[in-house]
C-alpha cells in the first residue's frame, strides 16, 4: 500500500508540475506588469503561447545540425526529469531515492549547456552573443551551486533532497547561521542564474513551445527546490493520507506565491538583470555558499 501511495504521489507530483509552470510564469509575467502600472497580459497567457506553438512547424536554419533540432527535446526533457525530482507538497515519494542535489545540478547544467550550444550551431552573431554571456555567468553560478550543495551535504550528512528536507522539517540543520547563509546563496543562485530567454530566440514553432516549457520548468524546479528545503512548513510526511496532501497542497500553492511575487518585486525594483549585475549577485552567492562551508567546517573542528 506504501508503495501505491508513493507511486500515486509521484504521478499528481509530475502532472501538478507540468501544468503549473507555463502558470506560474504568467502569474509572474502579469505581476511585474501590475507592480509597473501597466496593464499585463493575462496569467494564462503563456499556456495560450505554447498551444499556439505547438501547432507550428519550426523554420530550420539550412546549416543547422542535428544537435540544434534535438536541442528542445532534451531541455525539456531534462526539466521534467529534474521537476520530478524536486518535492513539491508531499515527502517519500516513488522517485525519492533518486532525488539528490547532484543529479538536480547536473540536469540544470546539460538543460543550459545544451542551450548554449544550439545558440553557438544556429550561426547567428546574437545567439554566439547570449552563449557567451550564458557561459560567463556559469563560471560563477556553477561555484555557488557546489558550495550550498557541500554546505547542505556537511550539515545533513547526505545530498538526498528528501531526507535534506525531513531534517530540516525537524530543526536538525544545525547551525542555523549556516543553513541560513546556504539559503541566501541558493536564492541569489535562483535569481541572477542566467535564463534560457535570449537562448531560444534561435528557435521557432514546436521547437520554441519545448524551450519555453523547459526554461518555465527550471523556474519552477528553482522554487520548490528554494521552497522545499528551506520553507518546508505544511509540507505531507511520507506516507500520509488525502488530509496531510490536501494541506501539502495548500502550502505548496502558498509557497509559490511568496516566491513568485518576490521575484516579481525584485526584477520591477532592479529593472531587470544585465550582465554586470547579474555576476556581481553570483559573486555574493559564491561568497555566501564559501562562508556557509567555513562555517560547518568550523563547528564540526570546536565539536
Amino acid at each position: 500500500m506504501t508503495f501505491l501511495l508513493a507511486s500515486f504521489a509521484q504521478a499528481l507530483h509530475i502532472a501538478l508540475m507540468l501544468a503549473a509552470a507555463p502558470a506560474v510564469v504568467g502569474l509572474q509575467r502579469w505581476a511585474e506588469a501590475a507592480l509597473a502600472g501597466r496593464t499585463g497580459p493575462s496569467p494564462w497567457q503563456t499556456w495560450r503561447d505554447l498551444a499556439r506553438l505547438a501547432h507550428k512547424h519550426p523554420a530550420l536554419a539550412e546549416n543547422a545540425s542535428p544537435l540544434f533540432r534535438a536541442t528542445p527535446v532534451a531541455c525539456v526533457a531534462a526539466m521534467a526529469v529534474a521537476a520530478a525530482l524536486v518535492p513539491s507538497f508531499t515527502l517519500g515519494m516513488a522517485f525519492a531515492p533518486l532525488s539528490d542535489l547532484l543529479v538536480l545540478a547536473g540536469l540544470l547544467a546539460f538543460a543550459r549547456v545544451a542551450l548554449a550550444l544550439a545558440a553557438l550551431d544556429a550561426g547567428t552573431a546574437p545567439g554566439g552573443l547570449d552563449a557567451a554571456r550564458s557561459a560567463s555567468l556559469a563560471c560563477l553560478a556553477e561555484p555557488a551551486m557546489f558550495l550550498v550543495i557541500l554546505t547542505l551535504g556537511l550539515l545533513g550528512g547526505t545530498t538526498n533532497l528528501d531526507l535534506l528536507i525531513g531534517q530540516q522539517h525537524q530543526g536538525m540543520l544545525q547551525p542555523p547561521a549556516a543553513a541560513a547563509l546556504a539559503a541566501s546563496a541558493l536564492v541569489a543562485l535562483a535569481v541572477a542564474s542566467p535564463d534560457a530567454t535570449a537562448l531560444t530566440a534561435e528557435f521557432s514553432g514546436v521547437d520554441l513551445a519545448l524551450a519555453e516549457l523547459a526554461e518555465a520548468l527550471r523556474i519552477l524546479v528553482w522554487f520548490d527546490l528554494i521552497g522545499a528545503l528551506f520553507l518546508p512548513l505544511g509540507m505531507a510526511e511520507q506516507g500520509s493520507g488525502l488530509l496531510g496532501w490536501s494541506v501539502g497542497l495548500l502550502a505548496w500553492v502558498v509557497r509559490l506565491a511568496v516566491l513568485g511575487g518576490g521575484l516579481a518585486v525584485m526584477r520591477c525594483l532592479t529593472g531587470g538583470w544585465r550582465l554586470g549585475r547579474a555576476s556581481q549577485v553570483l559573486g555574493v552567492a559564491v561568497v555566501l555558499g564559501l562562508l556557509a562551508a567555513l562555517l560547518v567546517l568550523a563547528s564540526v573542528a570546536a565539536a
